[in-house]
């Protein structure tokens, strides 16, 4: 293991910075105001530190595709214990499509998996009594005025039933209700349950607002988060 004194680093960081601004020419590089023989950076220098950053930018991405490829690993096995009336191949891709959609609006992917669950358990097929569908339990009219927000081709309700458009609809409508909230994400929750129109009533009319829905879904989170769902 190197370990770099306070010339080398500084050395380091001069390098990085000429090599982005092309000034390796091949031939020894000299700090201004040092002497040519403590200063000195050779192209082998330049090399060898331009060496060292690429390993560590390997590193780095090597450590975020880890991460990723860890947590998509984990939502699949909640994703598993749940009945999805999917296919093996489509089930296999819910977990990248839940990690880019959240990735889109800076979420956690399991807060995007948690409200999955509450909504439907996965269950691709499910509909509610008051019409909503898929996934994430999104209303047509909801779903076909998302739909032209994002310009995502509607098809009718069909698209409700494919996982890729109702995860990317559903996760621009959060984030959609949460811009309209404030930035809080538990009213977002419970616009997303309740709709935005009656929580706006609620808020104006100095009620008390509901919270049952929003705690549900950030203690599945938790759960999720702690690998315990």
């Amino acid at each position: 293991m190197y370990q770099f004194g306070k010339k080398q680093s500084t050395l380091l960081s001069v390098c990085v910075v000429l090599s982005f601004l092309g000034h390796f020419s091949g031939n020894d590089i000299y700090l201004k105001g040092a002497s040519p023989y403590s200063s000195a950076i050779t192209l082998s220098d330049q090399r060898y530190f331009l060496k060292l950053n690429r390993e560590q930018e390997y590193k780095e991405i090597h450590k975020s595709l880890r991460e990723k490829q860890r947590i998509k690993n984990q939502i699949f096995d909640v994703i598993s214990s749940y009945s999805t009336g999917l296919d093996l191949d489509l089930l296999n891709q819910i977990p990248q499509w839940i990690y880019e959609e959240s990735r889109k609006y800076d979420y956690d992917p399991f807060l995007l998996t948690a409200l999955i669950v509450t909504e439907s358990s996965f269950n691709n097929w499910a509909r509610s009594h008051r019409g909503a569908l898929g996934l994430m339990q999104i209303r047509p009219r909801t779903g076909h005025a998302m739909a032209t927000e994002v310009n995502l081709k509607w098809e009718g309700n069909p698209t409700l039933f494919k996982p890729e458009s109702n995860i990317a609809l559903g996760t621009y409508y959060l984030n959609k209700l949460q811009i309209r909230f404030n930035n809080d994400m538990k009213l977002a929750l419970e616009a997303y349950n309740h709709g935005p129109t009656r929580l706006q009533r609620y808020i104006q009319q100095g009620k008390r607002l509901p919270v049952d829905y929003s705690n549900k879904v950030l203690k599945i989170y938790d759960l999720i988060r702690s690998n315990k769902a």
